[in-house]
């Protein structure tokens, strides 16, 4: 039984450090966005988002972020359905670390994850980058919208990103 339709993509897409310095990654991930945009892990490179009030926070400034704090500390402060797109582009594997963060790790993102539940707004979205498909998940009120495969060739693990929109209870 098909409980909801999934938007599937498939690109190749050369690796670069920063993972928005990759043209089709970084358009993919724009033409998700609407509103309030919290680019949660935002890094060196700045979105183009039209019509879209982006906050980023990073833990190093120098990203120049919105925000130069933790993650999960920002998350915790944040108030209730404040934002309409959240990106979530941690360091998710142990090269990325040490490239862009000196081996600082992000903690335990399912902390994250749960904090961030109560400041996403119904029906908004959550675009989760990574090697799983895993994302915010239906136990915590989200559906898959879409998922993106980027292939990036070589001997490189491919790139995962995972759409998913809140749902209200009664739709649960």
């Amino acid at each position: 039984m098909i409980q909801n339709e999934i938007k599937m993509v498939y690109m190749t897409q050369p690796p670069k450090k920063y993972t928005f310095e990759q043209p089709k990654v970084k358009q993919y991930v724009e033409m998700w966005c609407k509103g309030n945009v919290l680019n949660l892990f935002a890094g060196k490179t700045k979105l183009n988002l039209i019509d879209c009030n982006e906050i980023r926070v990073d833990i190093s400034d120098e990203f120049e972020p919105t925000v130069c704090m933790d993650a999960y500390e920002y998350v915790k402060s944040c108030e209730d359905n404040i934002f309409d797109t959240v990106i979530l582009d941690p360091p998710y594997n142990i090269r990325k670390a040490r490239e862009k963060y000196g081996e600082r790790w992000i903690g335990s993102f399912t902390k994250i994850k749960n904090e961030l539940v109560r400041t996403i707004k119904p029906n908004g979205i959550v675009i989760t980058l990574g090697y799983d498909t895993v994302g915010m998940s239906k136990s915590r009120g989200f559906k898959k919208i879409g998922i993106c495969v980027i292939c990036h060739n070589g001997d490189h693990n491919d790139t995962l990103i995972v759409v998913e929109q809140k749902i209200s209870n009664e739709n649960n």
